[in-house]
């Protein structure tokens, strides 16, 4: 289930059919359930974090993959992959691309890694850092 970072702008979730521990596939009905309620929720585009290790997860049930399901499913999307697990999971120009989608991307926004809290985390915090930086900008102005 989506959560608000900022009502209405920015959200996060964890990936579709997301479980702990080892995985081989996702069953499609868990990617279309995950679609439809984040639908539900009124978000317009996805970031999604995972790196192309993760993407084959999807594969087997939904065969034109899950980035390219999102579109079809009516979401802008961008894909910002990374590996899971790392210290370190961004390169400057990795969180630049990032913020660039949310700048870019219809609004609201969703952000998801796998289990949406490490690599989400830091991108949303990211994100909320520009936009505060923006903001002492545009009241300085």
């Amino acid at each position: 289930m989506p959560n608000w970072v900022i009502e209405g702008v920015l959200a996060t979730s964890p990936r579709p059919g997301y479980t702990p521990g080892p995985e081989y596939a996702v069953p499609a009905a868990k990617v279309h359930a995950w679609v439809e309620e984040t639908q539900r929720f009124g978000i317009a585009s996805i970031i999604c974090l995972l790196h192309d290790d993760q993407l084959p997860l999807y594969r087997r049930e939904i065969p034109q993959g899950l980035i390219r399901f999102y579109t079809e499913s009516g979401f802008a999307v961008a894909h910002v992959g990374t590996f899971d697990g790392q210290t370190h999971p961004f390169t400057p120009e990795q969180y630049l691309q990032a913020w660039e989608a949310f700048r870019a991307l219809p609004k609201p926004v969703l952000v998801h890694c796998s289990a949406g809290m490490d690599r989400t985390g830091r991108v949303v915090r990211h994100i909320l850092d520009q936009l505060a930086a923006q903001d002492a900008i545009d009241a300085a102005s």
